[in-house]
């Protein structure tokens, strides 16, 4: 009996499966569980619906990313911080207010789990950070922290 799996069953296939079981393991465990249908010719064609839109989507955001790279490359961020002798700022600048700082100046919202910092940026001057816009796509953005 040919089934579409709708949950993971460990060992045998993961969600949008579709698979060759036996006629009663079908009917006496996974259909009553609900963890798999009987993949007759409407339930594949929703699940080939349902993976042309996870596609689609996939490329818009893959292409929003790119949009949001070539404005970050575009842009210079400059952070005003308390400073005091040699350069040194009070306290550290933060991933937070390098967003709210992109968001103000070049109008990207950027979460601030997707900037790392390699290092605290503790001293005046210009610093890089990275930005992991997608996973395949990341954007380096110089960062000046100046004295206020």
């Amino acid at each position: 009996m040919r089934v579409l799996f709708l949950k993971e069953v460990a060992g045998t296939a993961k969600p949008g499966d579709v698979k060759e079981v036996n006629a009663g393991y079908a009917r006496n465990y996974l259909l009553p569980r609900h963890l798999a249908m009987v993949a007759d010719g409407g339930a594949l064609e929703q699940v080939r619906n349902r993976q042309e839109a996870a596609l689609r989507r996939a490329q818009k955001e893959l292409e929003r990313a790119r949009e949001t790279e070539i404005r970050l490359r575009r842009s210079a961020v400059t952070i005003y911080a308390k400073a005091g002798e040699a350069g040194r700022i009070f306290g550290t600048v933060t991933s937070a207010d390098i967003a709210q700082q992109l968001k103000r100046d070049a109008g990207v919202t950027v979460d601030k789990r997707q900037i790392s910092i390699e290092s605290p940026i503790r001293t005046l001057g210009p610093h890089e950070v990275t930005i992991t816009l997608h996973p395949e796509i990341t954007a380096t953005v110089r960062i000046v922290v100046a004295a206020q």
